[in-house]
């Protein structure tokens, strides 16, 4: 496949990828609203914890460096407040 052909198919795929991903961040904001949501704050701190991770891993494979942050602590670095289950 020749780069024109690569770049090609990058531009077609991932517009719509992230306006997807971005819509479904919008949906689970959604969630956020006390009035119609409870949630458990460990699992929630732990998810986004996890999505953070995710985040900065899928940039920086684009070349893209971000400096992740949970409560002043570099995600990588970042405490579950959750307890794990033993398998």
């Amino acid at each position: 496949m020749t780069d024109k052909e690569k770049r090609a198919n990058f531009q077609r795929l991932f517009p719509p990828a992230v306006e997807k991903l971005l819509d479904r961040l919008r949906v689970v904001k959604q969630k956020s609203v006390k009035g119609n949501y409870a949630w458990d704050q460990d699992l929630t701190h732990d998810t986004w914890v996890q999505i953070a991770r995710i985040f900065a891993q899928t940039a920086d494979s684009f070349g893209v460096k971000f400096e992740v942050l949970i409560d002043g602590t570099e995600v990588d670095y970042a405490e579950p407040k959750t307890k794990r289950r033993s398998k």
